[in-house]
Order: C-alpha cells, then sequence, then structure tokens
C-alpha cells in the first residue's frame, strides 16, 4: 500500500501489484485442477495409445500440479527445486522417454492422414510398452507449468496453449467437447485471480484486454463443444469450399467444379482456358476435377479420412510407381506396346487453378504426389506444367488389355496384375456409393439386370435411359433446390448438358455395380486435333470445358464414357472388353452385378445445411445472451452508481461536503483540458470549504453542502460538453461518473 497526498487535502491509498509470496488460496487450487482436468480431457482422446483412461490420467495430473503449488506455499517460491530430481530421471531413462514420445508422435501422425488424406511414415518404435514413461514425463511438465502459471497469475502460458488448442481443433487434431469448455474456464478462474492482484489503472486495461479475449475464445469453443465433431467438419468444409472459390476458380470458369444445387446454363465463353503445346495433336480428355462422392446436390472429393484407411496400399503401391491416373502406362510397359509417346506443355490462363489438367495416357508420374491417398487432386496453383503422354483412344485401351490377358503369366504381368487387384479393391469399396433418391430413382427408370450383365449390356442401357429422359439443352436452369439432382433432372426437368449427362451415366454405372467417378475438365475433339499444327501452340476457350463420366475397366483402369449427345464418338460405341479376346484372366471376361442394397450413405447436403442453420441459430444465441448479460452487468453498475449518489445527497454537511468535492475532481481527472474549463476563483473557494469541512471544528450548514453539490454538477455539465461522444459513453456506462 502506498500513501500518497493530493489537492484534496485527503491521504489517499493506492493499490499496488501484489508480488512476492502468497499463501495458496482455494481458489488456486481449484483453478488448477480445472486446468489439468481440461487438459488432460482434450490430449488423451488424441492418443489411442494411451490405455490409462481419462479419469486416471486426470487425477494423476491434478496431484502433480497440486504438489507444485503445496511446494511453492511451503518451501517460499522453491518449487523449482522439484525438476532437478525430474532431470536426473530423464537422463537416466532417456531412451525409454524417447521411445514413448515415438508411439504418441505416431498416434498424431495416424491422425494428420485422416485429416489430410496424406501418407505420413510412422517413427520406428522399439518397444509400446515405453508409453508410460512418455505420458507421465509430459504429464509432468505440463503440470509444473501450469502449476507456475496459477501460482504466479501468468497468463502467456496459458493464452499459448489456448493458441495451439484452436489451432487443433481447427485442423481436426483435437476433439471439442467438455475437455475445450473446462480449460476455457480454468483459464476464466484465472483471469479472475489475475484481476485480484490488478488493481492499478494499468492492471486494469490489462485485464480488460484478457477478459475481452477469454469471451471470444469461450464464444468460439462453445460452438466448437455444442456442434461437435460433425459440425466442426463441416465448417472446415465449407471454409475449404470458400478458398477455392476466392482462390483458384475465375470468373470465366464453366464449369460448376461438381456443385450441382441450383445449376445455371452452361455459361461458355470464348475465353482462353489452356494452352497447350504437343509434339502431335489428337482427341484427348484433359481430366480436372473428379468427383468421387455424390451427396443428392453436389459432386465432391473422397474425404481424407475415408481414404485414410488405404495408407499401407497407397505407400506400397506409389512405392512400386503404380499410378491410378497412370494404369494406361503401366499397361503399354507390361505388354510392350509400341505407342507414341508425345511431350505436352499446359499453361493455365483463365482455367480453375484448383487442379492439373491431365490426360488418360499419362506417360511419367513426376507430376502426381506420392504422399497422395487416393487419386486425388494434384498440387494446386499451379500455371504451367509439362508432361509426356501415350496416344491412344478407348479402341486402343480395349486392345491393350487383350495384350496383357495374352500376357498374363510372365513376372511383370503378374506382378502388375497383383498391384491392380489390390487398387481395383479399393476403387469397389470407394466408388459404387449412391444415395438412396438417386437408387430409387434408378429403380422407376432403369430395367432390372435379371441378374448380371456385360458392360456393353450395361451401356446400351444407359444410353437407352439416357436417350428417353433426357434432351440436350445448353441454357438449361436447374432449380432443384433441396431435391435430388439426379431425379430432378431426369423426371421433371428432362433437360441439360455435359454436367447432366455425365451426373446420370456416372450414377447408372454405379446402380449396375460398375466403379465410376465424375470428372470436369477440358475436351480436345478430333476435329480439333486435325486442324492443330504440331509444336504450335493450341488454345481450349470455355467451350471446350466439358463434364464426363469415366469407370473402372478390370486390367486397364480408368476409362472416359462420354455420354453427352454430340461428343459421343461412333468408333467407342459396342465395344467392350470381351472384344477380340480368346485368353481369359482373372476379370478379363468379367460381369456385372445391379446394386441390390444403397451403399451406407448419408444425405451430406441435408445434414451441411442441417449444421449450418443450428451454426447460425447458435452464434444468433451466444449473441443475444452476451448482449443481454452486458446489458444485465452495465444497469446493475448504474443502479450502484445512482444509489451512491443518494447515499451523498443524505450525509450531513461536514461528511457530504468532502464527498462531493472528492467527485468533482475525479471528475475533472478524465480526459485532457478537462480543467482548464474551470472557474479558478471557484476552485480555490470550494478547495477551501473542503478543507474547513476536513480539518476545522466548524459546523458546516445546509447552504455549503447545497453549494458544494452545485459545484460539483457544474463540474459534470462542463465535462460532458468537453468530452466527445465516445468519453461520454465510457464515463457514463463503463466508469459510472455521471
Amino acid at each position: 500500500m502506498k500513501k500518497i497526498a493530493c489537492n484534496t487535502g485527503l491521504v489517499m491509498t493506492e493499490v499496488q501489484e501484489v508480488t512476492g509470496v502468497n499463501h495458496g488460496s482455494v481458489g488456486q487450487w481449484l483453478t488448477a485442477a480445472v486446468l489439468m482436468v481440461g487438459l488432460t480431457g482434450l490430449l488423451v482422446p488424441v492418443f489411442p495409445s494411451i490405455s490409462y483412461g481419462i479419469i486416471l490420467t486426470a487425477v494423476v495430473e491434478v496431484l502433480l500440479c497440486w504438489i507444485v503449488l503445496f511446494l511453492a506455499a511451503r518451501e517460499r517460491e522453491r518449487q523449482e527445486l522439484i525438476l532437478i530430481p525430474f532431470l536426473i530421471y530423464a537422463i537416466i531413462c532417456f531412451g525409454r522417454i524417447r521411445d514413448g514420445i515415438f508411439c504418441l508422435a505416431n498416434d498424431v501422425l495416424e491422425l494428420l492422414t485422416a485429416r489430410t488424406g496424406r501418407i505420413h511414415l510412422h517413427y520406428e518404435v522399439q518397444s509400446t510398452g515405453n508409453i508410460g514413461f512418455a505420458v507421465w514425463s509430459v504429464g509432468f511438465l505440463l503440470a509444473f507449468l501450469t502449476a507456475e502459471a496459477v501460482w504466479y497469475g501468468w497468463l502467456l502460458p496459458e493464452l499459448m496453449m489456448i493458441v495451439l488448442m484452436l489451432a487443433g481443433l481447427a485442423g481436426g487434431i483435437l476433439k471439442p467437447g467438455a475437455g475445450a469448455a473446462l480449460y476455457v474456464a480454468g483459464l476464466i478462474l484465472l483471469l479472475i485471480q489475475r484481476g485480484q492482484k490488478r488493481t492499478t489503472k494499468t492492471g486494469r486495461a490489462e485485464l480488460i484486454a484478457y477478459g475481452g479475449l477469454s469471451i471470444v475464445l469461450a464464444l468460439v469453443l462453445t460452438g466448437t463443444v455444442v456442434l461437435g465433431g460433425d459440425g466442426a467438419s463441416t465448417a472446415y468444409q465449407q471454409w475449404r469450399q470458400w478458398y477455392h472459390q476466392r482462390v483458384y476458380d475465375t470468373k470465366t470458369t464453366s464449369m460448376p467444379e461438381g456443385r450441382l444445387q441450383n445449376l445455371g446454363t452452361w455459361k461458355k465463353s470464348g475465353t482462353a482456358a489452356l494452352s497447350l503445346q504437343a509434339d502431335s495433336y489428337e482427341k484427348l480428355y484433359l481430366r480436372g476435377m473428379t468427383g468421387e462422392v455424390y451427396t443428392g446436390s453436389s459432386w465432391e472429393e473422397l474425404p481424407a479420412e475415408d481414404r485414410a484407411d488405404a495408407s499401407d496400399l497407397f505407400y506400397w503401391l506409389h512405392k512400386n510407381d503404380f499410378y491410378g491416373q497412370a494404369m494406361i502406362r503401366s499397361v503399354a510397359d507390361v505388354t510392350d506396346s509400341e505407342d507414341n509417346v508425345y511431350t505436352m506443355s499446359v499453361q493455365n490462363l483463365a482455367a480453375c487453378k484448383g487442379h492439373m489438367y491431365l490426360p488418360y495416357g499419362l506417360e511419367g508420374t513426376e507430376l502426381l504426389e506420392a504422399d497422395l491417398i487416393g487419386d486425388g487432386e494434384s498440387a494446386a496453383g499451379q500455371t504451367s506444367w509439362k508432361m509426356s503422354y501415350r496416344s491412344g483412344s478407348v479402341p486402343v485401351w480395349y486392345g491393350m488389355l487383350q495384350k496383357l490377358a495374352a500376357e498374363q503369366t510372365t513376372p511383370e504381368a503378374e506382378e502388375y496384375l497383383r498391384m491392380e487387384e489390390s487398387y481395383r479393391e479399393y476403387v469397389s469399396e470407394k466408388d459404387l456409393e449412391l444415395t438412396d433418391a438417386a437408387k430409387q430413382t434408378l429403380d422407376r427408370l432403369l430395367p432390372d439386370s435379371g441378374g448380371t450383365l456385360t458392360l456393353s449390356e450395361i451401356k446400351d442401357r444407359i444410353f437407352q435411359c439416357l436417350e428417353q429422359n433426357l434432351a440436350y439443352d445448353e441454357n438449361t436452369v436447374t432449380v432443384n433446390g433441396s431435391q435430388d439432382f439426379l431425379s430432378y433432372t431426369l423426371e421433371q426437368k428432362k433437360k441439360g448438358y455435359s454436367v447432366h449427362y455425365a451426373t446420370a451415366a456416372t450414377l447408372m454405372l454405379r446402380y449396375y455395380g460398375v466403379p465410376a467417378r465424375y470428372v470436369e475438365g477440358y475436351l480436345l475433339t478430333r476435329d480439333q486435333a486435325g486442324q492443330a499444327v504440331p509444336g504450335e501452340p493450341l488454345i481450349l476457350d470455355e467451350t471446350c470445358a466439358h463434364a464426363w463420366a469415366e469407370y473402372y475397366l478390370d486390367g486397364i483402369g480408368w476409362i472416359p464414357f462420354e455420354t453427352t449427345p454430340g461428343y459421343i464418338d461412333p468408333e467407342e460405341i459396342g465395344i467392350d472388353e470381351n472384344s477380340g479376346a480368346d485368353q481369359s484372366y482373372d476379370g478379363q471376361s468379367k460381369s456385372y452385378t445391379q446394386q441390390q442394397e444403397t451403399m451406407e450413405q448419408t444425405e451430406v447436403s441435408q445434414e451441411q445445411t442441417g449444421w449450418s442453420v443450428r451454426f447460425s441459430y447458435l452464434i444468433l444465441l451466444l449473441g443475444i445472451l452476451l448482449l443481454v448479460g452486458a446489458v444485465a452487468i452495465l444497469m446493475y453498475r448504474r443502479r450502484i452508481f445512482r444509489k451512491h449518489l443518494e447515499w451523498m445527497r443524505a450525509l450531513p454537511p461536514k461528511e457530504a461536503i468532502p464527498a462531493w468535492y472528492g467527485y468533482s475532481v475525479r471528475l475533472l481527472r478524465q480526459g485532457d483540458g478537462a480543467e482548464e474549463m474551470e472557474d479558478q476563483e471557484q476552485r480555490k473557494a470550494m478547495f477551501g470549504l473542503n478543507e474547513e469541512a476536513l480539518f476545522s471544528s466548524h459546523i458546516m450548514t445546509e447552504e455549503q453542502k447545497t453549494a458544494m453539490m452545485a459545484y460539483a454538477e457544474q463540474v459534470k455539465k462542463s465535462c460532458l460538453e468537453h468530452w466527445n461522444r465516445w468519453e461520454r459513453w465510457k464515463y457514463r456506462w463503463i466508469d459510472n461518473l455521471v
């Protein structure tokens, strides 16, 4: 406590920040417990290798934290000495601790794989039994740092943890729930304790800043807790979509990027999209966006968590140079096919930069990402690339299939077919899903297979159905709203362009048991290729933008399937995998079985819409509650202030005069230049009156009290005129001065 003499004649006491020894209040012990339980609830679920459970781990962590607090109070803040035996233990057991940390790191790497859809190689671990050494070592350090933060009132370590926690939640590493809520509650308790020590003006300003930050964090974390993992995942997907549209899409892009809800007309234009320069030109599909998940309102890439279980498979495949986008190259190498190999340079002029546009006969794999699980996007954001590809078309690729059948017993073919079989199983698992609405629509429109069908028979049925139920119209506007896109297109609108045809063909192939995907990209037609000059640049504009289906042909890989009128190549119709084959091999003469049951798939679009609505209502509700709470606090403080003024008015003159003079001095001290407004003669008179009331034995009169109250009122009026709008609001509602 520090005494300060002021010009009022009073001796005022300024409260200093408390430092040094305290005695370990109950609040500190409670805060430490809440923080540690919250941390445990957040971190333990991240590590499946920890077999102790959340409750046991939390109890031990709280006890460790309390031990440090006890030592701080008992040994006069020498609790850091406990680090000495810990360091000795860490040195002796360094190998075991390191091995255990590798186990924990592998748990995080598995989570990263599920979140990013990329392969993350694990650390080599000598024994999983060493995980306990790492758990309790890391747990002790967290408990020690938390105890230090609670004891000294340090906010920086806890705020750093908050930032890391938010990053973990956003990245899908940490799971929202009670742990996050408890940790925020502990942080707020820590703020309250800090506020008891910070009573100076600087301390209060710091407290307000930290308090505002804690409110923001509490709102964010509360929203995450209420929404749960699905809501956080949905928000993340919505953010990714927004980012893709803002960063990669262009205003001239004419394809919808798989977004089918309320699809507009095909806004094709003469805007240059891609610039090609190749040794020779031929008909070419340049594959860009690939959709594997049909939601009823969009085509989306296969979620990373659905691909994560195939990380070992794709590590093995990519290590052996097997890529789903380059299988035609692999078959050509195995069968010694004498196809021409061309070099092509591509420059992205105005196409979506979220994709690289690659041909089906891709020769090299340098543009493909070895750590990517599945056939997802290649590196986004590139504006130019160079590649080699094999010439060929659908009939040529079917011919390669027959060569593969003839040479299937060679060591190279056997190795290739072994990898192809594993990849085929993955494709069959992931690329046959239908929504309930799509399945029911196709049940009505397509004839029952009556058993099994060949691929040629399936294609015929698809062409017949499309001819009967869909007319080509580039000006079609599909106002499907929340309805399933396929159902609305085939049963109500019955018009569409390549996006409609590709969607329908993909789902029909899946309906009959053929793995298929939806593709958007650019098409170099046979006529355009014939008119191009080899070696000279060739511009593809937005009239070349196109959507098509692709299906998986056992042994060969992904083959484009064209169903849009005006784009169908007559030589590709009627070809199936049995054409010209005398030999057979596993899958070479395959028949397909119609889907009898819809694959399990939630209606993602409806679920996302529901979560989005709930999220909006949640934010609105939190905002209303926060506003109501803030107003209630302000009104309560105003009520206390008015009662205090009434109390001052009721005081006898000898006590009222110093009280009202002190009030006027406090008003004058707020803002720069306020004292210049005051009548100096009147001020001296009131100063003398205040000293007379304080230090003399004179009896003060009601007239003198009234004069001092009038002076205080005059000062208040002058201050209100001098203060700006923000200052008037602040001193009225925050500081409660007027």
